[in-house]
C-alpha cells in the first residue's frame, strides 16, 4: 500500500538522521577527547604530559588565565589575567574545552588521575570561534565559520619539546572534524586564522599548513591644528561622543554590517558581541559622531610606541547626508576627540604632527570623496577635510601576520578570494577582533 511504503520511508529517514547525528557527536566527542604524551628530554629521560581541554568550571578557567599572565609577563606592557579572563568570558561563543592544555605529570607512572585535573598547566593553545564575511557583493553575501588560534604560550621550563606543537595539531583536528550541527564545540569549521610574527609563520606553515593572506595598511602623518575637538558644531546638528553601551549596539551593528562585512573579509559580529565583547574590549575609547540623534561614523584608536593605530572605525556612507564627505568630515572629528582623550594637544595654533596606522582602503574612499566634490549642506566646499592626510608622505606598512589553513575545499576560500585576478576582496581583521 502507498501509505505503507510513505510511513516505511519516513522511518528509514529518521533512523539515516539519527545514526547521521550520532556519527557526528560520537567524532565531535573522539576529536575533544585527552590523551597522554610522552615527551624525551636531552639527557635521554622522559617526562609525561596530559591534553585536556578546560572544564567550564571558574578553578580551572582561572588557573589558565593565571598561566597566561606568567607567560607574558616579559612584555613591556604585561596583560594581567584579567585581560585573557575577560577575553574569555565576553566572548559569546566562547567554549571551555576549545582551551586546549598541556598538564605536567611527573607522577604518570602512578596513574595520577588527580594530576591529570589539577596539575601544573605548562602550555595552551585556544581556539575562537568565529564567523568571516566574504566581502558581500563582491562574493554573494556568504560567509564561512573559521575557528581562530590565540593564546599560544609554553611555561620557559618546557620549551623546545614540541608542546606547542602538539597542542596546534590537536586544534587543527577538532577545527576540521565535521561536526557541524552538533553543539557549538568541535568541527564545523571551514578554516582557521591566526596572526603570527616572520620568525614562527614557517613553523605553522609546515605544521597547519597556513598560508599568509596580507592586509593592506598605511602609515600618515597628521597635523594637529588641522583636527576639531568640540563637541558639537554650534547648530546641534553635528555632535561628537562616547558611545554609550548596550543603547548604541543596534546602529553600531547595522553600519559595521554595511561598511566593513559586506566591503572586506572581515569577523562578523553579532548583537550579543557588540554588547559584550567590543563594549568589554573598547570601553570608553570608542567615539561616535551624530547627526540628529543618528550615529554617523564610529572610531577608536590605540598608542603603539611613538605612533597610533586605528583600532576601530565606520562610517554610514552609504545614506545621504547633509555632508558627501562623511567618511573625511567624521575622521577630522572623532581622531581630535580621541587623540585629546590620550593626551594630545589638539588645537589650531599646534605645530605638532602625529602618525596614524590605518587601513589602506580608508584612504582610497577619502580620495574617492575628493574626486566626487566634497559639499555640505550649504554648499561650502570641504576638501579641505579630503586634505585631512598629507599623501605625499604615506608609507606602506602593510600587515603579512594573518595566515589561514583551509579545511573545507567546497566552501569559500579567502586565499582565492583575495588573490583573484578580478575584483579581489580586501582582507582586514580590525584590531578590536584579533586574539
Amino acid at each position: 500500500r502507498p501509505e505503507c511504503v510513505y510511513s516505511c520511508y519516513l522511518y528509514l529517514a529518521s533512523t539515516c538522521l539519527q545514526l547521521n547525528a550520532l556519527n557526528l557527536l560520537v567524532t565531535m566527542t573522539t576529536a575533544l577527547n585527552p590523551s597522554t604524551h610522552i615527551i624525551t628530554l636531552k639527557e635521554n629521560s622522559t617526562t609525561h604530559y596530559h591534553l585536556r581541554g578546560l572544564r567550564q568550571q571558574q578553578h580551572d578557567i582561572q588557573r589558565w588565565t593565571q598561566f597566561c599572565a606568567s607567560v607574558f609577563a616579559y612584555k613591556p606592557s604585561p596583560p594581567p589575567p584579567e585581560y585573557f579572563a575577560r577575553h574569555f568570558y565576553n566572548d559569546p561563543r566562547c567554549d571551555a574545552s576549545l582551551v586546549r592544555v598541556m598538564i605536567h605529570c611527573p607522577n604518570a607512572a602512578n596513574n595520577d588521575e588527580a594530576q591529570k585535573m589539577t596539575g601544573e598547566i605548562v602550555s595552551s593553545v585556544r581556539i575562537f570561534r568565529r564567523t568571516l564575511s566574504t566581502g558581500g557583493s563582491n562574493s554573494g553575501g556568504a560567509t564561512i565559520e573559521a575557528g581562530g588560534i590565540g593564546e599560544v604560550c609554553t611555561s620557559p621550563d618546557h620549551q623546545r619539546r614540541g608542546l606547542s606543537k602538539i597542542l596546534l595539531k590537536d586544534a587543527i583536528n577538532i577545527m576540521s572534524t565535521s561536526c557541524d550541527g552538533v553543539g557549538d564545540s568541535g568541527g564545523g569549521m571551514s578554516c582557521s586564522l591566526l596572526h603570527a610574527n616572520p620568525e614562527f609563520r614557517p613553523v605553522y606553515n609546515k605544521v597547519g599548513g597556513y598560508e599568509c593572506v596580507p592586509s593592506k595598511w598605511s602609515l600618515v602623518p597628521i597635523e594637529l591644528n588641522k583636527l576639531v575637538i568640540n563637541s558639537a558644531d554650534g547648530t546641534n546638528k553635528w555632535t561628537t561622543r562616547q558611545a554609550i553601551f548596550p543603547q548604541d549596539v543596534s546602529q553600531l551593528k547595522a553600519l559595521h554590517t554595511e561598511y566593513s562585512e559586506k566591503r572586506l573579509i572581515t569577523i562578523t559580529r553579532s548583537t550579543e558581541y557588540w554588547a559584550n565583547y567590543v563594549s568589554a574590549e573598547l570601553g570608553e575609547s570608542l567615539w561616535v559622531l551624530e547627526d540628529n540623534a543618528s550615529i554617523v561614523a564610529w572610531l577608536s584608536i590605540r598608542k603603539r610606541g611613538d605612533r597610533y593605530q586605528l583600532r576601530e572605525f565606520g562610517a554610514d556612507f552609504g545614506n545621504k547626508h547633509s555632508i558627501s564627505n562623511v567618511i573625511s568630515f567624521a575622521l577630522k572629528r572623532l581622531l581630535g576627540v580621541a587623540l585629546q582623550q590620550i593626551g594630545e594637544d589638539v588645537h589650531v595654533d599646534s605645530d605638532k604632527k602625529v602618525s596614524l596606522l590605518l587601513p589602506t582602503f580608508i584612504l582610497s574612499d577619502m580620495q574617492q570623496e575628493k574626486l566626487n566634490g566634497a559639499t555640505n549642506e550649504v554648499g561650502s566646499n570641504l576638501v579641505d577635510d579630503c586634505l585631512l592626510f598629507d599623501n605625499d608622505n604615506v608609507i606602506e606598512e602593510n600587515d603579512d601576520g594573518w595566515m589561514y589553513a583551509v579545511f573545507d575545499k567546497s566552501e569559500p576560500n579567502v586565499l582565492e578570494l583575495t588573490m583573484r585576478a578580478k575584483d579581489p576582496v580586501p582582507h582586514l581583521i580590525w584590531p578590536t577582533d584579533s586574539f
